[in-house]
């Protein structure tokens, strides 16, 4: 809805590309999955300039992705080490034009369907998935993402 805008904040966009190519710990999940994105291409099929991390583009759709997921992280992140399984939801109305050839998640769905799938970016510190992770009953999540603020080197 705001593509627009956020596309003409130019120093913004380059300011936090350059943290996060510099290794600055970054968790965006949903919306900000979106900004760090090259394009997001709105309703109308218009597409704005992004913070260019993640290599793909978000093309907003009218079809909705509803639903809880189980996620096994399948690489270590600034919030969770691999083989760590957690749970949230997804809720957007857009599709990734690429996929992360090395997925941050294995996911599992609770919905009728239960599909399984893969998801998520993980590249220089950066955390990124359509899940809003449920931090509540995983106090390692922020304890973790807080421990990354002092990185000096490979994620124990």
């Amino acid at each position: 809805m705001f593509a627009q805008q956020l596309a003409e904040n130019i120093p913004v966009r380059q300011a936090l590309r350059e943290a996060i190519l510099t290794g600055m710990p970054t968790y965006a999940e949903c919306g900000g999955l979106m900004y760090l994105c090259e394009f997001i291409v709105d309703f109308a099929g218009k597409s704005w300039p992004m913070v260019g991390v993640l290599p793909t583009s978000t093309i907003a759709s009218k079809g909705l992705t509803l639903g809880y997921r189980q996620a096994i992280a399948l690489r270590d992140s600034p919030l969770l080490r691999t083989d760590v399984v957690v749970w949230g939801h997804e809720f957007h109305r857009s599709q990734l034009t690429k996929v992360p050839k090395e997925p941050l998640y294995r996911t599992k769905g609770y919905d009728s369907q239960g599909q399984a799938g893969t998801e998520g970016w993980q590249l220089y510190q950066l955390h990124a998935s359509y899940i809003h992770l449920h931090w509540g009953g995983f106090p390692s999540i922020p304890a973790r993402f807080l421990q990354s603020m002092s990185y000096t080197g490979k994620l124990s």
